[in-house]
């Protein structure tokens, strides 16, 4: 008798045991989750310290982060998608869209999850316009960007120069050309990589008010309009408009807030999108200001570029797309979210946000007046094509070639466009594969 009350006993407490670890509640895993971004110190400190909080309100969800500059952004994450190694979280850049795209669309259309996204408070053209393609929205927009000029306010005091929001191009290269001739060592403009593609870009939608690269992938312009578009480079670095390409290459991948002939004072103009701003004003050791990008007189379109942000991306392999979602809609959404990132990837495309950071003060105003510049003068939107990395590669090449001295601007733009043609070709052959 004693035994089996004894093994009653055990049987109950067991049974206790079992019934209160239930009430309890099963003790959830742990999620990991990894985020990507490209950026400077300012954003890279307030999305640390967003990540921080969102894991103190989600204990059971751990967030890795990966961060760095923007050159080697872009190769890094196709490395990793081709290798299945991507992170659950990516940041994307608009120019990548219509690359990404025509691979098969490696991410969640956020269109199909926006019961998990909450997108009421973005304006929907925009995103449409901006983030997409046909249905297809790649990812959600942090900010509205525009393309802009930056300049030191003592610069040009000390150069004799007025900034103005019409400057063509025969007035860029007079004021670099002026400022050169009184200082042998100061230059007005310096651009990265990136912006002197642009220049050839720019010329020709200005001339012809349409994209340099129709949808159809065919150039939409001649070789005589590229021959210009390289003697303008070569312009920007006889008048010492443009300091001398052995001197710039050395930065052409990094923002003035590295750069020791900008923070010196040396080199007095930049061009970037107003979301790369607030790094640069915190740590230029004087006073900066915005004005409009150049645009050639009597263009057909200013080509000032307006886009997003850099968007959040879920890839489809993502393991916890829900818990990604989530922190994506909390990223975008939450007003201490908000609070925390302010304008560090420019003005939110979110309106609700927006309104609450201008509430604040939180918005720099050196960024609200670059958006507000674009905007009044906003070019119409960038196609995939246009934007294609090869085709950009193209153009960098000969741009330097003819920079260095290297090659003329007639042989450089006659060659420029047989490569472009090429290049071309292949992507259509490409894409008519897949």
């Amino acid at each position: 008798m004693k035994m089996k009350r004894r093994i009653c006993s055990v049987c109950v407490l067991a049974m206790l045991t079992i019934l209160l670890t239930g009430c309890q509640g099963k003790k959830e895993e742990p999620i990991t989750l990894r985020f990507s971004w490209w950026g400077g110190d300012t954003r890279h400190e307030a999305t640390i310290k967003a990540i921080e909080r969102y894991m103190e309100l989600n204990e059971n969800v751990v967030i890795e982060y990966e961060y760095m500059g923007f050159d080697s952004y872009y190769q890094k994450l196709l490395t990793q998608m081709s290798g299945g190694t991507q992170p659950e979280i990516v940041s994307v850049d608009y120019k990548w869209i219509g690359d990404l795209s025509a691979q098969g669309k490696p991410f969640l259309n956020i269109n199909d999850i926006s019961d998990q996204i909450d997108l009421s408070a973005f304006d929907r053209d925009f995103i449409d316009n901006y983030c997409g393609q046909d249905g297809y929205l790649i990812g959600v927009p942090c900010g509205i960007n525009g393309r802009g000029a930056l300049y030191n306010t003592e610069f040009f005091e000390k150069y004799g120069l007025t900034a103005s929001n019409d400057w063509d191009w025969e007035e860029l290269l007079e004021a670099g050309e002026k400022v050169h001739g009184q200082d042998e060592n100061a230059h007005l403009l310096f651009l990265t990589n990136d912006v002197l593609v642009y220049v050839t870009r720019d010329l020709i939608k200005q001339k012809y008010g349409e994209n340099m690269i129709n949808d159809r992938y065919e150039l939409m312009c001649t070789p005589e309009d590229l021959v210009e578009c390289m003697e303008m480079v070569r312009r920007l670095v006889e008048t010492g408009t443009m300091p001398p390409f052995e001197e710039s290459v050395l930065y052409e991948t990094v923002f003035a807030d590295q750069i020791p002939n900008w923070l010196e004072g040396s080199w007095g103009m930049t061009v970037l999108s107003a979301s790369n701003l607030p790094s640069i004003v915190s740590a230029s050791p004087f006073e900066i200001d915005t004005m409009r990008w150049v645009v050639k007189e009597g263009a057909k379109d200013s080509s000032i570029t307006i886009a997003p942000t850099m968007m959040l991306a879920i890839p489809t392999a993502c393991a916890h797309p829900e818990e990604a979602a989530a922190f994506i809609n909390w990223f975008m959404n939450d007003p201490e979210a908000i609070q925390i990132t302010g304008d560090t990837r420019g003005i939110p495309a979110n309106s609700k946000a927006r309104e609450q950071l201008e509430k604040d003060g939180l918005i720099s105003p050196q960024v609200s007046s670059m958006l507000e510049q674009a905007l009044a003068d906003g070019g119409s939107p960038e196609n995939g094509p246009t934007l294609n990395a090869e085709c950009a590669a193209v153009i960098s090449d000969y741009s330097h070639k003819v920079g260095y001295g290297e090659m003329e601007p007639e042989e450089a733009g006659q060659k420029l466009y047989e490569d472009l043609v090429y290049t071309l070709e292949k992507l259509k052959k490409g894409n008519a594969e897949q």
